[in-house]
């Protein structure tokens, strides 16, 4: 225990901000596995409710001086930024009813390819080479993860969590326009309070809860909702304040990789060797599109060429 605190005390602050956001990329990774066990008994969209409402006191009270300074300009944004993110966790945790946590972990991380398409179809940005080859390999990776055996095995579960990836995307894209302009821990707070709204609402007309809450389903819904809610939101906002985007990005990638070990773990699903490709393809189709390669070639250029 001394050596490991040793070896903390000697990390720097990027470096402590990246073990920080390896740790919430765990918990988001684990989290697809034990939502599945928050459902045995919690139905999908109460689940949304209670997670977000959780999260959204817990860090109302960590951040209780800047709600007292929230203007009512912020609800306009916080509802456009929420009724996404409603959505976005609808369809995933839905979707989850129907398809395989390990699956459905890698689909989720498509969002970053969707991210360049989507400016390039609203902003007009131009899309390089590197996301037309990462387009490319993440196709090629959806069609070896929907194949189990030699069964194609495409459902409408994986569908809602790739539809899901699209409009965490979108959402993505509207936050970086309303973060210039709001305070990103109010907007995201008072984002989480409207989440929660929606989904008991649509909880009261869609779902039905006829069983009791187990124990199991209870730890995993708090599971979620600190840790992989709140916490890592927390977590994530302080961190990157000491790190690189391209650093946050590389980490972030890992999120389907220890979706797919903590599902293996907890629920003993297997990919099988075309899925575990498939899921190759998907992690590399992520790196790429987020790597500057660029910047990687001027600094080999810089470090070959003689002064």
């Amino acid at each position: 225990m001394r050596n490991i605190r040793g070896v903390f005390n000697m990390m720097n602050r990027a470096q402590k901000a990246d073990l920080a956001l390896l740790l919430v990329t765990i918990f988001w990774g684990a989290g697809f596995p034990v939502t599945k066990f928050a459902l045995q008994t919690i139905p999908p969209l109460y689940h949304i409710g209670l997670r977000f409402l959780i999260a959204a006191v817990l860090l109302s009270i960590i951040f209780y001086k800047k709600m007292f300074k929230i203007d009512k300009s912020i609800l306009k944004p916080a509802s456009a930024m929420a009724a996404l993110l409603f959505l976005t966790y609808a369809l995933q945790t839905v979707g989850l009813l129907y398809t395989t946590a390990s699956k459905s972990a890698f689909y989720s991380g498509l969002a970053v390819l969707f991210v360049p398409m989507l400016s390039f179809v609203f902003y007009k940005s131009k899309i390089n080479v590197n996301t037309l080859i990462s387009i490319t390999l993440a196709f090629i990776g959806l069609f070896l993860l929907s194949f189990s055996g030699n069964v194609f095995s495409f459902n409408i579960g994986d569908l809602m969590t790739i539809m899901n990836s699209v409009t965490y995307a979108v959402l993505l894209l509207l936050t970086s326009d309303y973060v210039k302009e709001h305070d990103p821990t109010q907007l995201s707070i008072v984002q989480m309070y409207i989440v929660s709204i929606l989904g008991f609402a649509a909880a009261l007309v869609f779902d039905t809860w006829d069983t009791p809450m187990s124990l199991l389903s209870f730890n995993s819904l708090m599971f979620s909702a600190v840790l992989c809610t709140a916490f890592a939101f927390w977590m994530q906002a302080t961190a990157q304040k000491f790190t690189s985007a391209s650093h946050v990005a590389l980490i972030f990638t890992m999120e389907p990789v220890f979706g797919a070990f903590t599902s293996w773990l907890l629920l003993g699903e297997r990919l099988g060797f075309k899925g575990f490709i498939g899921g190759l393809f998907i992690i590399s189709a992520m790196l790429i599109a987020e790597f500057d390669f660029t910047a990687l070639k001027v600094k080999f250029r810089n470090l070959v060429e003689p002064k």
